[in-house]
């Protein structure tokens, strides 16, 4: 499995959310890609998903997460996805 999370851009909310994300995924042995939309692939997601509102959590081509989480939530949204 692997969770892809797009930035709208380089916020200082978005490295925190970056991170939060990040480090749940690899808790979880889920691998983690982020990119933002100044980055060919985030844009391209985007656009085939039709994405509006940013930061996006995607997995397996589904928008499973929108917003700035907190751990605890984060970590609700990753267990969700491995049961």
């Amino acid at each position: 499995m692997k969770a892809i999370l797009i930035l709208a851009g380089s916020y200082s909310s978005s490295f925190e959310t970056e991170g939060i994300w990040k480090d749940t995924c690899l808790k979880n042995n889920i691998e983690f890609e982020m990119y933002d939309l100044s980055n060919h692939i985030g844009k391209e997601l985007a656009l085939k998903l039709d994405i509006k509102s940013f930061p996006v959590l995607i997995v397996n081509d589904n928008i499973v997460a929108v917003g700035h989480p907190d751990e605890q939530t984060a970590e609700k949204v990753i267990q969700s996805l491995v049961k």
